[in-house]
């Protein structure tokens, strides 16, 4: 993937989880809550695990790189 696309990709991942919380800030406050709770913590570690993916490196298939624990 080229660095066009993942910007690009990123930008929708963004986008997506200002939507998501956003809705859910709304549903929270009206039924009388002030914080976004569980729910909001599981969407940002959404949105940080998406973006690490996308910018996840691909390993070579040379073994010079690799650790021990991924041989």
């Amino acid at each position: 993937m080229n660095k066009v696309t993942k910007i690009l990709v990123t930008a929708i991942a963004v986008i997506i989880f200002i939507v998501l919380f956003g809705a859910l800030i709304g549903i929270r406050e009206s039924s009388g809550h002030r914080t976004p709770g569980i729910l909001g913590l599981i969407l940002f570690a959404g949105l940080v695990g998406a973006i690490r993916a996308i910018w996840k490196k691909q390993s070579n298939d040379d073994d010079t790189d690799a650790s021990i624990l991924q041989k």
